[in-house]
């Protein structure tokens, strides 16, 4: 793992803890959480916002489908 990688998960990581308000004993559960949406936009060429909220960062993450 990267350095720069490691610090996106960082940062993911700690807005899910963020997000849900901030609960104990968590952090390996949103550790794997936000590698596990990192690894899933780096799979389809996005990167989410380590910011936004899971929802949103699993919007980020879907392909729209093109029109023909």
């Amino acid at each position: 793992m990267t350095d720069e990688s490691e610090a996106r998960i960082r940062q993911r990581a700690h807005a899910i803890w963020e997000a849900q308000g901030h609960p104990e004993g968590l952090a390996t559960e949103h550790w794997r959480q936000a590698e596990a949406e990192i690894a899933q936009a780096q799979a389809v060429g996005q990167l989410p916002n380590p910011l936004a909220s899971g929802a949103a960062a699993e919007a980020l993450t879907k392909k729209k489908p093109t029109r023909a």
